[in-house]
């Protein structure tokens, strides 16, 4: 069934969005296989740091350079990513280690009952990995929207101040905001349904399910993401607003005047 799901995907794909259909199919397989890879990566007992990094430099390089081409509004997207992603990682990590996020939940000790807990992993930093491949894609979607639909912007009027492309693209940001909050809205509400009905079955309290270890981390899940969704409208606008209004020649002339201030003068 699996297979003829897929095969109707790459057909519609290709049917409605030709040669960047094949394309888009290939780089969902190829992210996954690297999805696959970093968790046989974690199941050989390596610290899930470095990994995580990699691999979602790399699933970043492919969503957007593969698809999109190296351009400027790639660049600009890519360095927001990967800004936002270096902050939250970080941040994960502080707030993993106050509302402790690591570790099995009591919720799956029956489902996992008959394999060692003793894996030798830092559950800490799997639980920060988990987090941070779960926001990738929505942070990847909402830049890129924003930086082309920007680039487009200040193709159709390059009399705009960079002031007014930035605000363009927090204008834009706002309303793909609305429709991003609700999707992550609703794919925690669809992840966590099984949660809740294992919630309403043994008659929970109120103080025993926010205070669980799986409602923490679900919960934590969905804040992170949505604070990343937001976070990335502002550096995505900024970054492309600079990137349109200044060329390669007045980089390069920069670049060249400050090396040229660097150099020991001469006597």
């Amino acid at each position: 069934m699996i297979k003829l799901l897929s095969i109707i995907l790459f057909i519609l794909l290709c049917i409605i969005c030709g040669k960047q259909g094949l394309k888009v199919f290939l780089s969902i397989y190829i992210n996954l296989a690297l999805v696959i890879i970093l968790v046989y990566i974690l199941a050989m007992g390596i610290s899930p740091l470095i990994p995580t990094i990699i691999i979602t430099l790399l699933i970043t390089i492919i969503t957007i350079f593969y698809l999109n081409k190296v351009n400027k509004k790639t660049i600009c997207s890519f360095i927001s990513v990967i800004c936002i992603l270096i902050f939250f990682f970080t941040f994960t990590i502080v707030i993993g280690n106050r509302i402790y996020i690591q570790g099995y939940s009591v919720e799956s000790i029956e489902s996992i009952g008959y394999i060692s807990y003793n894996t030798g992993l830092n559950m800490l930093m799997l639980s920060n990995s988990v987090i941070i491949i779960g926001l990738i894609g929505n942070i990847i979607d909402t830049s890129m929207a924003i930086s082309s639909a920007l680039y487009e912007v200040y193709l159709n009027n390059k009399e705009l101040t960079q002031k007014e492309l930035f605000e363009s693209g927090m204008n834009i940001g706002k309303d793909i905001l609305g429709t991003t909050t609700n999707t992550l809205f609703f794919a925690f509400l669809g992840s966590c349904t099984p949660l809740f009905l294992y919630f309403q079955d043994f008659h929970m309290s109120f103080s025993n399910i926010i205070n669980s270890k799986i409602f923490a981390i679900e919960f934590t899940r969905i804040i992170i993401s949505g604070t990343a969704s937001f976070l990335i409208i502002p550096l995505t606008s900024l970054i492309t607003s600079i990137s349109c209004k200044v060329s390669k020649e007045e980089i390069y002339e920069k670049i060249s005047n400050y090396l040229r201030r660097q150099k020991p003068s001469s006597h």
